[in-house]
């Protein structure tokens, strides 16, 4: 006679969320950005990261490894040209590109404008986005502003505690966490 064997399936809380797409409370400006967080860490038990963005062209990542979490991008609006490791990917409206976690890629923009969904699984990314914020005062994207050299000094020294690496020219002499 076979045994039966209790399994202990705990079904999570379901996920809902009722905010608006332009909500201010939960938009902040981030390194040239426009960033709406759809959903959060804290909002889906650490899952994933749901983040609509608005960027203008010009602003450009400098190429950097997710250690933690892959990281995708669904273009609403715009195109964009991704780079993955030696793979180049040009995303257009309906495009969704994905980055495994680490491999090294960038971006571009190459229109005007761009609108996209970024989906970082598990969440944690979005903890990098609010540390480097500054609050939104309206849905517009920031004044077109560099970024400061002690700002790239803490992204520098904050990337470990997010598993982020910044891939730096050969001829820089910092080393990277």
């Amino acid at each position: 006679m076979a045994t039966q064997t209790a399994v202990d399936l705990k079904v999570k809380e379901s996920i809902a969320s009722g905010r608006g797409r332009h909500s201010l409370d939960r938009s902040v400006w981030y390194s040239g950005w426009l960033m709406t967080f759809l959903a959060t860490a804290e909002d889906t038990q650490r899952q994933f990261a749901w983040i609509e963005g608005v960027a203008r062209k010009g602003n450009v990542p400098p190429p950097h490894i997710h250690h933690r979490e892959e990281e995708s991008f669904y273009v609403l609006k715009g195109e964009m040209t991704v780079s993955i490791a030696d793979r180049t990917v040009k995303a257009t409206p309906g495009t969704m590109v994905t980055v495994p976690r680490h491999v090294v890629h960038s971006f571009t923009i190459d229109s005007e404008q761009l609108r996209v969904l970024i989906l970082v699984t598990p969440a944690g990314m979005d903890g990098w986005f609010k540390e480097f914020r500054v609050p939104a005062p309206a849905m517009t994207l920031r004044p077109a502003a560099e970024v400061s050299y002690s700002e790239i000094e803490r992204m520098l020294e904050v990337s470990p505690k997010y598993g982020m690496e910044f891939v730096l020219p050969e001829n820089r002499t910092r080393n990277l966490p």
